[in-house]
């Protein structure tokens, strides 16, 4: 609600919280854009929605400025006295806010994981999440088989796979229930993981094409903001990556040196940062054999992409530089000498050449060149 009070120009704006506030003497912004800075201050901080194309380094700083900005030109319950260190002081309590609620969910995660954590259904889940991811790739591949070999061991993978889900699911029940071993649900990890994406890979991945990799730049820059349902709860990548063996596990530390996984990471590049929801196809194909589609090559697996994860993920070669182009040579050239032998030469090269044309060269030489088109 916004109503004058006494004084020219002064105006008071009551929030949807029931606190007034006054804007100060010689201030321009107006209620809407206070009521407006009022609510980005509860999500400035929190909401990937606001902040997915703020990949510019401190952009989300500025913004918040900005905010405080026009906080600033009003006082809270009636005339009062603004502070040096107000700007400071609200984004102080912002940041208490969010480390409150952390901490809340920190409490409420022990006791989940204390009352309710079951590895055995934790493993489970995750051998579903791959098995669907698996279902997913092979009915990529049989949209476009490159054999009838080929179709047909992906049809019988596909149908194997989609045997193996149902039992799974079957064990399991409701996958969306199963909480990880620090208490959180799938659903609260998706949220979390798309905070982890655009925070720290999109906008840094953004930063570093600007000014280098100018198609991969703007392919990114334009990809939509992922609702949280559509995420992968186990990486930072949206889930649907996965069918096409893309993972995004940007807090995987390195495997310890000497152990079973240490010495698998060497044996097959990729294993280690694959995410556990991904398709296994590609480790399959590395190990050869049987594990690997026949036909299959990377030049399909980059033409079943999607346009947006082609260019990301699989940029294009260098095009081939053009071979230069001959250096145009004289027709015939004639040494210096006596001018008898120089007229007998000139004169061959007439008959030869009719519509030739004689041109000074090196040497004192003379060349003979084609007639100029």
């Amino acid at each position: 609600m916004t109503e004058p009070v006494a004084g020219a120009g002064t105006m008071q704006v009551t929030a949807s919280n029931g606190v007034t506030w006054t804007r100060r003497p010689s201030m321009t912004s107006t209620a809407e854009q206070l009521l407006q800075a009022l609510s980005d201050l509860t999500s400035i901080y929190g909401d990937p929605g606001r902040q997915w194309n703020w990949w510019q380094e401190g952009r989300r700083d500025q913004e918040y400025d900005l905010v405080l900005q026009v906080v600033s030109e009003w006082d809270r319950c009636g005339p009062r006295r603004g502070s040096a260190g107000e700007k400071a002081a609200l984004r102080q309590a912002e940041r208490d806010t969010v480390g409150k609620d952390l901490d809340e969910d920190a409490h409420r995660g022990l006791d989940l994981v204390v009352n309710g954590y079951n590895e055995d259904r934790e493993r489970l889940r995750l051998r579903l999440l791959r098995t669907q991811s698996d279902i997913a790739f092979f009915g990529h591949v049989l949209q476009t088989p490159a054999s009838s070999a080929q179709h047909d061991d992906a049809e019988r993978r596909l149908n194997s796979s989609r045997t193996a889900a149902a039992g799974l699911l079957d064990q399991l029940g409701d996958p969306e229930q199963v909480i990880d071993r620090h208490g959180h649900l799938p659903a609260e990890r998706r949220e979390m993981n798309l905070q982890s994406h655009m925070q720290c890979w999109r906008h840094p991945t953004l930063r570093g094409w600007a000014t280098t990799q100018r198609r991969r730049f703007n392919a990114l820059l334009a990809m939509p903001m992922p609702d949280p349902v559509a995420m992968c709860s186990e990486c930072q990548a949206p889930a649907a990556w996965h069918d096409y063996d893309i993972s995004l596990r940007l807090f995987q530390p390195p495997p310890t040196p000497g152990t079973q996984a240490g010495q698998l990471a060497q044996l097959i590049p990729g294993w280690w940062q694959r995410c556990p929801a991904c398709t296994t196809y590609r480790v399959g194909h590395q190990w050869g054999g049987q594990y690997a589609l026949p036909d299959f090559s990377y030049d399909q697996w980059r033409a079943m992409l999607p346009p947006l994860l082609r260019t990301i993920f699989t940029p294009s070669p260098p095009r081939p530089r053009p071979a230069p182009r001959p250096q145009p040579k004289p027709l015939a050239v004639i040494p210096s000498g006596p001018i008898t032998e120089v007229t007998k030469r000139l004169e061959q090269a007439e008959t030869r050449y009719p519509t030739a044309h004689v041109r000074p060269g090196s040497a004192d030489g003379w060349e003979v060149w084609p007639a100029p088109q």
